[in-house]
């Protein structure tokens, strides 16, 4: 490589470094005199309103040149003592590039809790962003142009008992339905991904999410800390599905009526108390305790082979599972008695003896009988428990293994 070309490659490496670096250059703050913002992802997200005396405020649609996407977390000022910092502002005008709104980002304003700045059936929204139900329906059909929900939408609505979500939302955010004490049912017409911190904590009459029957959306990959706190009753069990990948801390805790969840071995993670457990206060500390006869479900996917099956059996690494280290905890004093490994079974007809599923009996069979009979290995599954127990005894012994030797090796039995 000539002179020239090795000193274009490291010029050019430099500039790739420095674009990186600049890529990765965290968000900046600046003010413009009337508000406060943050440049975030390319655009500004206002942080503060600095002006004041105006009815109506009119959200510009760039500060310093950066479009603004969104309005921080009491960015009109904080409510204090029930005063409101800017209650003369009663109507505020957005550009459309707007979408993402922050915890109480107008509650310092007189237009947020004012009834007429939402539509005659009581939605505040913005640019299909739903910022608040002031309706007095109990039953709330939200319509098909919200497409997100904010947080604290539903926070604290004593009134409503049933809800539908329209299929553009796809997330329920923090304390979306908040100490909700009647609500009853959420129906979610489209793909639930996540459900976000608090988001029903203190729902005590809510029966669940989906139809009417109260099942969980198959599509939820997320659950958020404390999501479903003190919802008392939420029973029998819940299916998460095979997309869950989190559970959040205290996710489920206080839940009493539940029995039961089934979740995938895919799982990547699970907080503290997310399920199975109340919380009793005492002394200034919560303490937890186990609910009693709760059940937790590991299911797997179907498997196509006998070889894909025994694969998934054999490398299913229990000490490193977050579900399995949280039903057993790391102490190995172990959270739950009752704890199953569901995995999906092959179409195979059950044959007394053939106790790994793989459509005959064999020594490997055998093998596995004889360490189950002197607590070497767990045979959990009620399927394969039935073909280990070769004499029909109802329990697993060293004689069930003998016979099924035999068998495998063409011997009388």
């Amino acid at each position: 490589m000539g002179k020239k070309n090795k000193i274009r490659s490291l010029a050019a490496l430099l500039l790739a470094a420095v674009c990186a670096f600049s890529c990765a250059v965290p968000a900046f703050a600046a003010s413009d005199g009337m508000y406060e913002y943050e440049v975030q992802s390319g655009g500004a997200v206002i942080t503060a309103y600095l002006g004041g005396g105006s009815a109506v405020v009119n959200i510009p649609a760039t500060l310093g040149g950066y479009p603004v996407t969104g309005i921080g977390a009491m960015a009109f000022g904080e409510v204090e003592d029930g005063v409101k910092p800017h209650a003369e502002i009663q109507q505020i005008i957005f550009p459309a590039t707007v979408t993402e709104f922050g915890d109480r980002a107008f509650a310092g304003t007189g237009w947020f809790d004012n009834s007429a700045s939402a539509d005659s059936e009581g939605f505040l929204t913005v640019n299909g962003v739903l910022l608040r139900y002031m309706g007095s329906d109990a039953v709330v059909v939200v319509p098909d142009s919200v497409k997100s929900i904010a947080i604290g939408a539903f926070e604290k609505n004593t009134g409503i008992t049933d809800v539908t979500l329209p299929a553009g939302v796809t997330r329920i955010p923090d304390y979306a339905f908040y100490k909700c004490t009647s609500l009853q049912q959420v129906t979610v017409l489209g793909e639930l991904l996540r459900i976000g911190q608090s988001a029903f904590y203190g729902c005590s009459a809510l029966r669940g999410l989906g139809g009417a029957d109260g099942i969980f959306p198959q599509t939820l990959r997320s659950v958020g800390k404390n999501a479903f706190y003190r919802c008392t009753s939420l029973s029998g069990e819940i299916d998460f599905g095979s997309d869950l990948l989190t559970l959040e801390t205290y996710a489920f805790a206080d839940c009493p009526a539940l029995t039961g969840v089934i979740v995938p071995d895919t799982l990547e993670s699970i907080g503290s108390y997310a399920i199975g457990f109340s919380l009793e206060y005492r002394s200034g500390v919560y303490y937890p305790i186990q609910n009693e006869n709760f059940i937790i479900h590991v299911s797997h996917a179907q498997a196509q082979t006998p070889e894909e099956e025994q694969l998934a059996l054999t490398t299913y690494n229990k000490t490193n599972m977050p579900i399995y280290r949280y039903a057993n905890d790391p102490d190995g004093t172990g959270y739950f008695d009752a704890f199953s490994l569901d995995w999906a079974r092959l179409a195979y007809p059950f044959q007394l003896g053939d106790v790994n599923n793989d459509g005959s009996v064999s020594t490997a069979d055998a093998r596995l009988v004889l360490r189950c009979a002197v607590s070497l290995e767990e045979i959990s599954h009620e399927s394969d428990r039935k073909a280990a127990d070769w004499d029909e005894d109802g329990d697993i012994r060293t004689t069930d293994a003998r016979m099924i030797l035999r068998y495998a090796i063409g011997l009388p039995t």
